[in-house]
């Protein structure tokens, strides 16, 4: 098992256990049950050949004798019958994920033009529009640098250009290119779908790992594998093949296996917590100690040498004035380059978000694992708050609680709010929902509007207009899902256990120009009507 760890490489290798134990004990994770949400993300390209090959001539010690796994993990992958059309699926979306644009057929649907001095490609314009829908016009530095090749000023020009020709069509034909319920929103799948996609993907990434697994055995040999019983060796010296392992001699490998059995992959969730996954404790790849004794070694490197050099600059400098300076390294040099390397100084923060962070459940006194905790764990903030320092506690107490002060918040509240959100069947019940919307506007809104029936009713049948071209677009986006909950059944090769509800296709949309927007502005487009000002005229 390959845990993934959150690593600082220039932070203490981590608290004395025995002083963590005095303040905190971290017990074994067990709360209710969760939805699973583990995923195994790779970057490579698969294929199927490669993947079943191997699988017969593995070497036996890459495998558990049966009787040592009595009973079948809640959340342990299961190797399945690998399945070809998942696969190629798989390799479309990383594609898609490697070059950040969806590919699809419309090869032709933008076409390359020239806009002022700037020449716009096909490619260009796809990361354009994909990092628009993802990311909003507001974030010019996260456009221009999804596409790679253009800068912000020229994604600006772009962004007017499109504005502009959208406010032309507007004053000529006063209707937008795209209604409402035409917008595509994101197709939803049944949970039952869900699970079996989980299992075609279980089916790939346990045949992958093993892969990975003979690699490893075949370069490192019996020490492939830091078990706990290996990292207890090589922390005495012991090594059972005599193999060079230069992070054995820079880190205490069983003090890291235990930073991922107690804190790293001991969550409270279960489908986060390595007792509900495996019955082997955790354990690290070689390859991963070799990575992470590179990289302990390169920033260690840097930092040695821009320690080396501030402190001599401040040296040569100084000595103008004192040539009595002593060539000296002091802790200040230290500090300067950490944070000129961005760097952070200590690792303190970072343990002391750890329960938080991980969903760790933290007891003064850790229950035995065949009793039942009589005592509560301890929440979050006092676990921080114990943590810190006296002074660090007397700053966080002056810092605003967010949860408390939603928690704080009455039933009634809550049941005022949702009640706009209610959907409404009956037609009385349709229109009293247009007239609390209609009431809404007309008293809180802080714009003046008159007070006659005529408006009024205007009012009323623009907002029955949106409401109706709502409830046109949620059809709409169900009888998409349906279809391409189906098409994924088709691709799983199974048959959904449950039969899915027929939802037929909706009618073409009523186009309309009626909107509450036309006459009642409510902020829209308010970036048209906003006043740029300088950094300097806001001071």
């Amino acid at each position: 098992m390959e845990p993934g760890t959150d690593y600082d490489p220039l932070a203490e290798e981590g608290p004395d256990m025995g002083d963590a134990e005095l303040r905190a004990q971290v017990a074994q994770g067990f709360l209710g049950e969760y939805g699973q949400n583990d995923s195994d993300v790779s970057g490579s390209i698969y294929s199927g050949d490669e993947l079943d090959a191997g699988e017969d001539d593995q070497q036996s010690s890459l495998k558990r004798p049966a009787e040592e796994d009595p009973a079948p993990r809640v959340f342990k992958r299961h190797k399945g019958v690998l399945n070809t059309d998942y696969l190629n699926l798989l390799n479309i979306d990383i594609k898609d994920a490697a070059q950040r644009v969806c590919v699809v057929d419309e090869e032709g649907a933008l076409d390359a033009c020239q806009i002022g001095l700037t020449v716009w490609s096909t490619l260009e314009k796809k990361l354009f529009f994909e990092a628009l829908a993802r990311l909003g016009q507001g974030d010019l530095p996260g456009i221009a640098s999804r596409i790679g090749t253009k800068s912000e000023v020229e994604v600006n020009h772009y962004l007017h250009v499109l504005q502009r020709a959208q406010l032309l069509r507007q004053r000529e034909v006063r209707r937008s290119a795209i209604e409402f319920p035409e917008h595509p929103a994101a197709i939803e799948l049944s949970q039952q779908c869900c699970h079996a996609l989980e299992e075609a993907a279980d089916a790939i990434s346990v045949r992958q790992e093993r892969k990975e697994e003979q690699r490893e055995e075949s370069k490192w040999g019996e020490c492939w594998d830091i078990t706990p019983k290996i990292a207890r060796q090589l922390d005495n010296g012991e090594n059972p093949e005599g193999q060079n392992l230069p992070f054995a001699s820079l880190f205490h490998l069983h003090t890291w296996l235990g930073l991922s059995e107690r804190i790293f992959m001991n969550s409270s969730i279960p489908s986060e917590n390595w007792n509900f996954i495996d019955d082997s404790p955790p354990s690290m790849w070689a390859t991963t100690f070799e990575d992470f004794h590179s990289l302990a070694v390169s920033i260690t490197r840097r930092l040695v040498q821009t320690t080396i050099f501030l402190s001599m600059s401040r040296i040569r400098a100084k000595k103008e004035v004192m040539p009595s300076t002593r060539d000296i390294i002091r802790v200040e040099d230290v500090e300067t380059a950490v944070a000129s390397l961005g760097l952070k100084p200590n690792s303190l923060r970072f343990w002391n978000k750890c329960a938080r962070r991980l969903r760790l459940e933290v007891y003064n006194k850790p229950p035995d694992r065949n009793e039942e905790a009589d005592q509560e764990a301890l929440n979050y903030d006092q676990i921080e708050g114990d943590l810190l320092g006296r002074e660090e506690k007397a700053k966080r107490a002056l810092e605003p609680t967010t949860v408390e002060e939603l928690s704080d918040l009455s039933d009634e509240e809550v049941i005022d709010d949702s009640d706009f959100e209610t959907a409404m069947i009956a037609s009385h019940e349709e229109e009293a929902a247009i007239n609390r919307e209609a009431m809404e506007i007309l008293q809180f809104s802080a714009a003046d509007f008159p007070d006659t029936y005529r408006k009024k009713e205007s009012l009323k049948n623009r907002i029955a207009t949106e409401r109706r071209q709502e409830q046109y677009a949620e059809e709409r986006d169900q009888h998409v899902s349906r279809q391409a909950e189906a098409e994924m059944w088709d691709l799983l090769q199974k048959k959904p256990p449950i039969e899915i509800p027929k939802v037929y296709q909706p009618g073409s949309a009523q186009r309309t120009t009626l909107d509450v927007e036309s006459i009642f502005t409510i902020g829209r487009d308010w970036r048209t009507q906003t006043r740029y000002r300088s950094e300097w005229e806001s001071k």
